[in-house]
């Protein structure tokens, strides 16, 4: 990239911003104290406003000196750096007669103020989470850590987006082959390539995979990221992006909450046991209903099963019910919040008796249908719920082509695939899969030392 160097002909400098960006709000502020013109260049809506007036009082009262203005002021190496930093929302002081300038920090970006995430939601944990704006989610985790040992590390990535980056870790906590494997990724990160969310900077960094399961763990609260840094996790801040990123992760840590950190031990071992069993349930119950339906085993429960018109449309069945149920479930999603109760009605007559008189599928069906999506709802992750809701779809399919043998084909490929898995140095059943039983105990309960060996 090449570098301009400033001149001192102070409007030179500004002429030639001027032709490299065509921005309606490109602001010069002119500042004339004892024969010294001081221009201001910032661009509106960026820069607060307020911090405008500060900058002069200290150029006014201590004549040219900005040592006492109360954020950080560094020297602009060339104008193409002045010209990106100016784009963040920082202003640019040119001194004429002088071939040098400064940036002083003065981003003051729109954005809402921190509330409790609508996802990960708590009975007795704190009520803030993560916004869009990256400086305000820094400080809501280094209000929480105050160790020296924080490090934080700030990148700028993209051609053009040129998005602010924040890794967090504990230096003494981190296991060393996960920080050398996150540098090594980040350092060879191309520059041409653009990063708007957090998604797609890990796509940028583990590249794109057709396994569902998540690499990662994605999270709004800034005590759910403490926590981990705590545990020797790297957490990774996007600027424009609610959430972070927490990594490495594996499938049971996936599964936590922070309800199970505010409960005590007892309460905490029982909740996380119901949640396991949900998400079991999520994956492999309907499936396993089936292929007991289809061999009319009524097991030692002696449920009742139904009468089925034939394996083809016993499966077909169950498929329309799930994704019946998940069609509404993206519809609440996405509906504006007028049309909820108009959906509330829709959702009635797809899944009431109409659809069971008709033939559409049974009350069974519904029923059994209803409970594995419930188990979907109770998985703390909201990425490991889709990749098990795939796994389920993909299970329900085998059991109606094979039956029996497909779902035993299914669920044996299920286990390769997570045993295949990798999250960073640690296998992605970890630590069941090899076990582990200090990282086991840590992790069913509740304990933060984390054993990296």
């Amino acid at each position: 990239m090449n570098k301009t160097p400033f001149t001192d002909q102070a409007w030179q400098n500004v002429d030639w911003f001027r032709t490299q960006t065509d921005c309606f709000d490109l602001t010069v502020r002119s500042v004339r104290i004892q024969q010294t013109d001081y221009l201001l260049v910032f661009v509106g809506g960026v820069t607060g406003s307020s911090a405008i007036e500060p900058i002069v009082e200290s150029l006014v009262f201590h004549r040219g000196d900005l040592a006492f203005f109360p954020a950080t002021v560094v020297y602009a190496a060339s104008r193409e750096e002045a010209l990106d930093k100016i784009l963040q929302g920082q202003t640019l002081v040119i001194v004429d007669g002088s071939a040098f300038a400064f940036i002083v920090d003065t981003r003051s970006y729109p954005s809402r103020g921190p509330s409790e995430p609508s996802v990960e939601k708590s009975v007795r944990g704190a009520r803030d989470g993560f916004i869009e704006h990256i400086m305000l989610d820094l400080g809501m985790i280094r209000r929480r850590i105050r160790d020296p040992q924080l490090v934080t590390k700030a990148y700028a990535k993209g051609q053009r987006t040129k998005t602010d980056i924040f890794v967090l870790y504990i230096r003494d906590l981190i296991h060393p082959s996960i920080l050398e494997d996150f540098n090594r990724r980040i350092d060879q990160l191309q520059q041409q390539v653009e990063v708007t969310s957090e998604r797609q900077l890990c796509e940028l960094l583990y590249g794109q995979t057709w396994n569902p399961y998540p690499h990662v763990r994605y999270t709004e609260r800034p005590d759910i990221a403490a926590i981990h840094l705590l545990q020797g996790s790297l957490v990774i801040l996007v600027d424009n992006c609610p959430s972070a990123i927490i990594l490495p992760t594996t499938f049971f840590e996936q599964t936590k909450q922070i309800e199970e950190y505010t409960q005590t031990p007892l309460i905490s071992l029982v909740m996380r046991a119901i949640r396991l069993a949900g998400v079991i349930s999520s994956i492999y119950l309907l499936p396993l209903w089936m292929v007991l339906t289809l061999q009319q085993n009524p097991t030692w429960m002696d449920l009742p099963l139904p009468l089925i018109p034939g394996p083809l449309t016993f499966g077909v069945q169950v498929l329309i019910a799930d994704l019946m149920i998940e069609w509404i479930r993206l519809s609440l999603i996405h509906s504006p919040l007028m049309l909820s109760s108009l959906l509330g009605i829709v959702a009635v007559f797809v899944l009431g008796d109409a659809p069971i008189a008709y033939g559409a599928y049974t009350q069974e069906i519904l029923i059994m249908t209803a409970i594995a999506n419930i188990g979907n709802f109770v998985t703390a992750g909201y990425e490991l719920s889709m990749a098990n809701k795939i796994v389920r779809l993909a299970l329900i399919l085998a059991v109606t082509v094979w039956g029996y043998p497909g779902f035993l084909i299914g669920v044996l490929l299920h286990y390769l695939l997570l045993l295949k898995t990798q999250a960073g140095p640690f296998p992605y059943l970890y630590p069941v899969i090899p076990f582990n039983g200090k990282e086991f105990k840590r992790l069913f309960l509740g304990n933060f030392t984390m054993d990296k060996k």
